[in-house]
């Protein structure tokens, strides 16, 4: 059966187009996989990975990590302390049903189901653990309660120590799905299920797929949720008519988009109107 005997037009994209694009972007944009504090990113000797990036990063002055505030200490708040840590990406692969590139642990049920995508990513990250004798130089002030309702807040001091890395090898299963956000109708990745390997014990092992999922969950829909209106297109044609793309419904296309045969797949209907 050809791939446009329920529609007009058929697009697709292999999971090894993506994972190479996915390559190329780790290189020309950094920033989005690597994050630290200022003082973390701006040391080499405290980065947990070296990340691989083009010339063009440096010659362009683009930044390769995105700095972000530092980890405060709880309980410390006359000054609040606060520690440096980062969180890489390290490497990440996609897989489109059928399994065939990703290795799905048992806990997400070894294989991917129909109309199911894989992500297998490598995160490794670390904080700051400072010398005990240089916490004994952090100054102290009069506790909050010692200030009135509006005096300022004493400014956080950060203190430095030495960078404990660790890595985690994450797997992710998901599918594509249509949902409404913000009134509009988007596709948009749906998780399923997220497992990490060899972590102990299991409730650390939770809380870290928790937040893991969290924000996996968030950044799709926050970044890589797609306006499906964006799939339609009007244009005239030769001034004999208006074509119209959009994609085509079910039936006769069951899903649409598909994630199958280690494709993301997409069917497109035109009409020619006047």
């Amino acid at each position: 059966m050809a791939f446009t005997d329920n529609c007009d037009i058929f697009v697709s994209l292999h999971e090894d187009g993506l994972n190479l694009i996915g390559r190329h972007i780790m290189r020309q944009r950094p920033s989005l996989f690597n994050y630290a504090t200022a003082d973390v990113a701006a040391n080499r000797e405290l980065w947990c990975q070296i990340p691989e990036f083009t010339a063009d990063v440096t010659t362009f002055g683009n930044p390769i990590f995105t700095v972000l505030p530092y980890m405060p200490v709880i309980g410390a708040d006359s000054p609040p302390v606060g520690l440096g840590f980062n969180v890489q990406v390290v490497g990440a692969r996609a897989d489109f049903h059928p399994s065939n590139v990703v290795g799905l642990p048992p806990e997400l049920g070894g294989k991917l189901k129909e109309q199911q995508l894989a992500l297998e990513l490598k995160i490794c990250g670390g904080i700051e653990c400072p010398d005990p004798r240089l916490l004994r130089r952090v100054p102290v002030t009069s506790g909050p309660q010692g200030h009135a309702a509006d005096a300022p807040k004493p400014p956080l001091v950060p203190v430095p120590g030495r960078m404990q890395c660790f890595c985690l090898q994450v797997f992710v299963t998901a599918h594509v799905a249509r949902a409404f956000i913000n009134g509009v109708e988007r596709l948009v990745g749906e998780v399923d299920g997220v497992e990490i390997v060899d972590v102990g014990p299991e409730g650390l092992e939770a809380n870290i797929e928790c937040y893991i999922r969290t924000a996996i969950v968030l950044f799709l829909r926050q970044k890589l949720a797609i306006p499906l209106e964006t799939l339609f297109l009007d244009f005239p044609l030769f001034g004999l008519g208006t074509v119209t793309l959009a994609p085509t419904p079910n039936p006769p296309v069951p899903h649409n988009p598909a994630v199958e045969e280690d494709q993301l797949k997409a069917f497109v209907t035109m009409t020619v109107g006047p």
